[in-house]
This record gives structure tokens, sequence and C-alpha cells, in this order.
């Protein structure tokens, strides 16, 4: 099949994505059917992520290829390495040769001199993430066509990452009823809260949490006992996440 067609195939296959199976499952499938489109051994998806008194920073969420381990634990604010400052400006860009470009002083692997892309991932005009490709099979560089077609499939990626989180949300019905009980009951303050504030939506279902118990009748410290077995449930969940990673790996 010529790259063209398959190109085109991949694309409205994007077009038409439906996020299923957990979040993360969907973040590997979004960046795999990318480095197929664009004929990449690499495509990385970075997302921003926050937490209590930190700013948001950006970590690799999701990877088509292959990274050094060290890469899933690195971080960069905004302005902060190549796709820190991709994240900043709003611009995409393409580069031949990283060893041989202005962004060699900002890379954080230099050594590796393949060609790239990196385009920003936005919502309601504000980013989210940035997606990054890297090392095309079978020719030198990256194309203007492959740029423009990168910077499409940013647009449908973010919608998707959209789609996952509000389509968890809204399957959950405790979810609901505390959002509602919040005061962001409508569509758009539910879109906007998942798409920049996540951390908010976390608190919003800790306050529900609370809320709910004390209406049942259970006592502080029932509730206090009861928020002890979720953190030793998350904890266990995380390490179980952690090894699925490193299977993925």
């Amino acid at each position: 099949m010529p790259r063209s067609t398959q190109r085109q195939a991949k694309l409205l296959e994007l077009a038409g994505f439906q996020p299923c199976g957990s979040f993360e499952d969907t973040l590997y499938r979004l960046a795999g059917l990318t480095g197929e489109m664009l004929a990449a051994r690499r495509v990385s998806l970075m997302l921003l992520d926050s937490g209590e008194g930190k700013s948001a920073r950006l970590r690799l969420a999701a990877l088509y290829g292959e990274l050094p381990e060290a890469a899933w634990q690195q971080e960069q604010a905004p302005g902060e390495g190549i796709a820190g400052r991709v994240l900043a400006s709003g611009a995409s860009v393409r580069v031949g040769r990283i060893d041989r470009s202005v962004w060699k002083a900002t890379a954080r692997r230099p050594a590796d001199a393949g060609a790239f892309m990196a385009c920003p991932l936005v919502l309601g005009g504000k980013p989210v993430g940035v997606l990054n490709i890297s090392n095309p099979v079978e020719r030198a560089t990256f194309s203007a066509a492959d740029l423009a077609t990168a910077q499409l499939a940013a647009q449908l990626i973010a919608r998707s990452v959209q789609v996952a989180r509000l389509e968890s949300l809204l399957n959950s019905r405790f979810a609901q009823l505390a959002l509602a009980r919040s005061g962001q009951s409508d569509a758009l303050a539910v879109t906007e809260l998942s798409a920049h504030e996540p951390e908010r939506v976390a608190k919003l279902l800790a306050k529900g949490f609370y809320r709910e118990m004390r209406q049942c009748g259970f006592t502080p410290n029932q509730i206090i006992h009861a928020a002890g077995e979720i953190i030793s449930e998350l904890t266990g969940s995380l390490n179980r996440h952690s090894k699925r990673l490193e299977r993925k790996r």
C-alpha cells in the first residue's frame, strides 16, 4: 500500500477514534496510531500534571517506541526543554537533525541526532500537553506535509484525551453527584475542569466523599478509617500500575 494511502487510512482511524478500556490504554493506542500514520519509530505523549503546592509540569504519559527508563521520571516546566518551549509558545516545531540545530542545547538527549517534530495539544485555547514524534522510517527527515499531518493529529489526540476523561467522569454516578453539588453540573463546566483543572476535580470528589459519608451517619473517626483504607487501595493500585508500565516498556 502506498504511504500516502496508508496515511490517509490511519488519519481517518484517528479521526474516528473511540476511547475504550483504561485512560492509560487509550493514550498508548493514540501514540501507536500516530507512529504508524507518520512512519516514525518513536512517538511520545506528554501531559500536564500538577499537585498541591506544585506548579503544572509536563510528564511522559504514553510511548510508542523506546526511551531510556529515566524519561518516565523526568518533568519539564513550561518553557523548559524542547517540549516545555513548544507548550509555552503554542507553536509546533520541525527539525532535521537535533545535533545541528538551535535546539541542541535545550534537548534532554542531544546525542539522539534523529529528526523530530513537536506539536502542542490544545483544548479550549489552553495547552494540556505535547505530542513528540521522532526518527522517521526510510527517510532522513520529516517533511512539511508530515508536520501538517502531525498538527492535525495533535488536535485529534487532544479531543480524544478530553473525551476519555469526560466519559470516565460521566460513567461515575458518584462523580456526577459530587460535581452537581459543587455547582459544576453543566457540560461546559465539566469539560473545562476535566481539561485544565483535573486536580480541582479530585478535590471536589474528595469533598463529595466526605459529605456523603457524613449524611449516611458515619462519624469523623469512621471517615478517617475509610480514608485510610482508600489510601491503602490507591497504593496497591499504583504499584500494580507501575508493574504494568514496566512490562509494556
